[in-house]
């Protein structure tokens, strides 16, 4: 093994750990609201699938400032670490305000998106609760991606761990209602994701201003407000990290309107996508992890000038993304069904959530390649154009062709209805790969 990959290794594991907690805390959600019903299950599902659909955005602008932390701690800048904070974190709050604005006016008008009834009812309450979710959870990427950007990663990992205990606790005594409390059902999820956001957000941003491991005291962070001829970073962030929650937001969107053409199919349709994109965005933890780690490392050497060491950390990544995906490929070939008895016991949900699941084994490569590749492109702050590719792939391709194969169910059903929007899914997944990682070898095809 060697250094490169080793280095990548280091700093990716405790991102991928908290990213798998990340996951945990929407399936253990789904698993426990699953118990409730199928309806229930559905309602959570198209309501978070919503939720990230629009504070993907956000996130994904809050991932850029991992990238740029990197290549200042590269150029060594560390005088300009306090400025950079302060604006990232002032525009972290106005995205969530804004992002906050969008989120009422759907669940106001939930109608529009034409789910079955009793799924609607259910979901407008819960929707309203994530909403109030929204601004900590945003305030806790915005501190885990400066230090991130730091390389100190396990301080993210620890509050995402431990956040995740929390909620699943939560769960059990406010859906359930027990220890003496009041059974909320689904709202109980609902109350469970605030609070352990709020730990969240409180957690991680004591870590970054008290850490060992990260540069920063928040006394120094308070007195470089009062500098009025300051550098400001706001054309940075905009330049660099709108493009990047453009790249997050176009393909979750893809997925969000998979989960709504899902819907349009039926409950169970819907329930049984819900139980698979669970299942995919576990496995997916591990490429973005893998992906963020080789980011910081490819940003780092960007910001040194050293384009030899940003190849080989690229060439790294994406050795250890395909030994992973590969394995995950393997294994929701062999056990999908068992994986899809997790979530329910209903036999006809099982049975397409199995069918979803060898799918997701067949686009596994090109999930982890193509969330590897577009990380590895913000790393040398190439943005713009890899944000036209997913867009092209996604929603000139995918999703149209999702639409059309989900409409001739009264054909084969192993490639149209519900299977053919998974099957479009992969197509666009597998171009984004392949145009991705060729527009990062093309760029240092020289080096």
């Amino acid at each position: 093994m060697n250094s490169f990959v080793k280095e990548v290794i280091k700093i990716s594991w405790p991102i991928i750990i908290g990213q798998i907690g990340m996951v945990l805390t929407g399936f253990f959600d789904s698993l426990m609201v699953a118990r409730l019903g199928y309806e229930e299950l559905a309602a959570v599902g198209i309501s978070n699938s919503i939720f990230f659909l629009l504070a993907i955005f956000p996130m994904g602008v809050t991932m850029a400032f991992s990238t740029i932390i990197g290549i200042l701690h590269g150029n060594k800048k560390t005088s300009l670490y306090h400025f950079f904070v302060k604006d990232s974190l002032i525009s972290t709050i106005i995205l969530s305000v804004l992002i906050s604005v969008i989120i009422s006016v759907i669940i106001k008008n939930f109608e529009w998106i034409n789910q079955p009834e009793n799924v609607t009812k259910i979901s407008k309450p819960y929707f309203t609760l994530l909403n109030w979710s929204l601004m900590p959870m945003l305030i806790f990427f915005f501190a885990k991606n400066i230090s991130d950007g730091f390389s100190y990663t396990k301080g993210g990992m620890f509050v995402t761990i431990s956040a995740l205990c929390l909620n699943i606790f939560l769960n059990w005594v406010l859906i359930y209602g027990n220890l003496g409390f009041t059974a909320y059902g689904v709202n109980g999820a609902g109350y469970a994701t605030i609070i352990s956001r709020v730990y969240m957000a409180t957690s991680m941003f004591i870590i970054l201003f008290n850490s060992r491991d990260t540069p920063l005291q928040f006394s120094n962070f308070i007195s470089s407000l009062k500098i009025s001829n300051r550098i400001k970073f706001f054309k940075k962030i905009i330049r660099l990290g709108f493009p990047s929650g453009l790249q997050y937001f176009f393909e979750v969107a893809a997925f969000a309107a998979a989960a709504v053409m899902a819907g349009w199919l039926g409950g169970k349709e819907l329930a049984a996508h819900q139980l698979a994109i669970t299942i995919a965005s576990f496995t997916y933890m591990f490429a973005g992890g893998i992906a963020a780690g080789g980011s910081i490392c490819v940003a780092k050497a960007y910001g040194n000038k050293n384009l030899i060491h940003v190849k080989k950390y690229g060439k790294a990544s994406w050795q250890i993304g395909f030994i992973v995906m590969g394995f995950f490929a393997i294994i929701f070939l062999f056990f999908n069904n068992f994986l899809a008895q997790l979530f329910t016991d209903k036999t006809e949900i099982i049975q397409m959530g199995a069918h979803l699941l060898i799918i997701a084994a067949f686009f596994q490569l090109s999930d982890g390649i193509q969330a590897i590749s577009v990380a590895l492109l913000r790393g040398i702050t190439d943005v713009k154009l890899p944000s036209f590719f997913i867009f092209l792939a996604y929603w000139i391709i995918a999703i149209p062709s999702g639409y059309i194969l989900s409409k001739l169910s009264h054909y084969n059903y192993l490639w149209t209805g519900l299977n053919g929007i998974w099957i479009a899914l992969s197509i666009g997944l597998t171009i984004s790969a392949i145009v991705l990682s060729y527009r990062f070898y093309y760029l240092l095809r020289k080096t």
